[in-house]
């Protein structure tokens, strides 16, 4: 069966808006994130999957160009770990083994390629953490899917509580390399000092730092969430993110 990988994400400006920007670079920036997953899904013989809310279809059609591939699924579910599960489980229907991953996380085709492996070759779970203690990419079977129902937002023990709950069901989990996720300012300039971007989304990540901050005074842009997070509020019905 063809792999698939679900997107999890706002349409970009939405995206940039709960990482605190508001820059059309910082569009720019998370638009070529969900260009850089279509083009690693390419490379990995995957399909892309992107799970958003439904008001946010008019603005990815502008984002996104239209393309064979890509399949369309609106978020429904009044969590976000209920949103996830939704997603995971349809998505799941349409083709195996299926990845999920955040609209903040830096695009790989080797990361996604070798979360797809380690599935085929027999692992239950395959996981790359997110530096703040979240997950970034993950693969889980289907017998699986309802870990994701318990994520909570601003939970950075996710990785720790759902290597916990694998071990407890007797799961193999394969560990890869740990991918970058965009939390705010600071964890932008972490990818940049890593050499975690394509040279193409370096350029736009320089121009998106060289923009003052929004928000109001005291607000800090990295009081986000851990990867996978989906939008900071809960949304309701339909579906999905």
């Amino acid at each position: 069966m063809r792999r698939s990988l679900v997107l999890f994400a706002r349409e970009p400006a939405c995206q940039a808006r709960e990482k605190g920007f508001r820059s059309q670079a910082a569009e720019a920036l998370f638009r070529g994130f969900a260009e850089g997953w279509l083009d690693a899904c390419r490379r990995a013989g995957a399909r892309l999957i992107v799970a958003t809310p439904l008001e946010d279809r008019f603005a990815w059609a502008s984002a996104l160009p239209a393309a064979p591939d890509i399949v369309w699924i609106w978020q429904r579910g009044d969590s976000l770990g209920a949103r996830l599960q939704d997603a995971a489980r349809r998505a799941t229907t349409l083709g195996a083994p299926t990845a999920l991953v955040g609209g903040d996380v830096a695009p790989s085709a080797a990361a996604l390629t070798e979360i797809f492996e380690a599935i085929e070759i027999g692992a239950d779970a395959a996981i790359a953490p997110a530096p703040d203690g979240g997950v970034s990419l993950l693969a889980l079977t289907p017998g699986d899917l309802d870990l994701l129902g318990g994520i909570r937002q601003r939970r950075r023990t996710l990785l720790k509580d759902l290597l916990r709950a694998l071990s407890g069901r007797g799961r193999r989990v394969r560990l890869v390399a740990p991918a970058s996720d965009v939390d705010g300012r600071g964890s932008l300039r972490a990818m940049l000092r890593e050499g975690a971007l394509p040279e193409i989304l370096r350029r736009v990540a320089r121009q998106v730092l060289s923009c003052p901050p929004s928000g109001h005074p005291g607000e800090s842009p990295e009081s986000s969430l851990v990867s996978l997070h989906g939008p900071t509020t809960p949304r309701a019905p339909p579906l999905t993110a």
